[in-house]
């Protein structure tokens, strides 16, 4: 938004100077044409002014037609970014996240994903509205950002669930920074409009891909995490397991 702001505000002020220059020119050539003695420095004075207009009016159709062009190609690559988090957005996460898997298994290096979930999201947009949920949010991108490194990627997953991949990270690894992770989280708070404090926690999932896994397999192992966090009093986190797991121990199959 930032981007798109400033090149509206570019736009205005350049077509500000051309039409205050081509007005100008104008007044200097209705000027020119209206003396009563039509000399020879009138002449070329009407016809610098003409020139100016014609000069100006190309510059301004040229600016137009550039900023137009850089505004349309901009806002393709904001709609990937979410506005709120700054993280990449579930849409164009998906195509990334494939190429990752594909590299991870022809490279053998470990992939693993977290999947971050606030704690009583919905709770806090009852109790103190949106705009705390917001801020939420905000507060939990800047507080995973901080831990990260420049090679993982982030994706604004759905609603307020966060999904982090780690490149060449074992689970253990994840884990580990899961764990960082959650103390830098506990350590924000906000105030609301009646002076109370709001803390922040989170529950996270991890999971690991195995041979076979595709995009899918991985993120609902990272889900039964997710879940099992949440089970286990949230502010916490755990590591994925497959689904059948959970049939079998309910159902076994003899």
């Amino acid at each position: 938004m930032e981007i798109e702001s400033k090149i509206h505000f570019f736009h205005f002020l350049v077509n500000g100077i051309l039409l205050l220059g081509i007005s100008l020119s104008s007044l200097v050539a209705i000027y020119s044409l209206s003396q009563e003695h039509f000399c020879v420095f009138s002449s070329k004075q009407l016809l610098f002014s003409l020139f100016n207009i014609a000069l100006l009016s190309i510059v301004f159709i040229a600016v137009h037609f550039l900023v137009k062009k850089t505004a349309q190609n901009t806002p393709l690559k904001n709609k990937h970014i979410d506005e709120l988090t700054g993280f990449t957005t579930r849409h164009a996460f998906g195509q990334v996240f494939d190429h990752l898997i594909l590299d991870s298994k022809r490279s053998l290096e470990p992939l693993t994903i977290l999947l971050v979930n606030i704690d009583h999201f919905r709770q806090a947009n009852e109790d103190y509205g949106n705009e705390i949920g917001d801020k939420l949010l905000f507060l939990l991108s800047k507080s995973i950002q901080s831990v990260l490194r420049a090679s993982d990627l982030t994706c604004r997953w759905e609603g307020d669930t966060i999904l982090i991949a780690l490149k060449n990270c074992t689970e253990s690894d994840g884990c580990r920074l899961a764990q960082k992770m959650l103390v830098k989280i506990r350590q924000q708070q906000l105030s609301s409009s009646d002076s109370q404090n709001i803390s922040i926690t989170t529950s996270i999932g991890v999971a690991q891909m195995v041979t076979g896994d595709e995009a899918q397999n991985l993120v609902v192992r990272a889900e039964t995490g997710l879940h099992s966090a949440r089970d286990n009093g949230r502010n916490t986190y755990a590591v994925g397991y497959e689904w059948i797991l959970i049939d079998y121990v309910c159902n076994p199959i003899f």
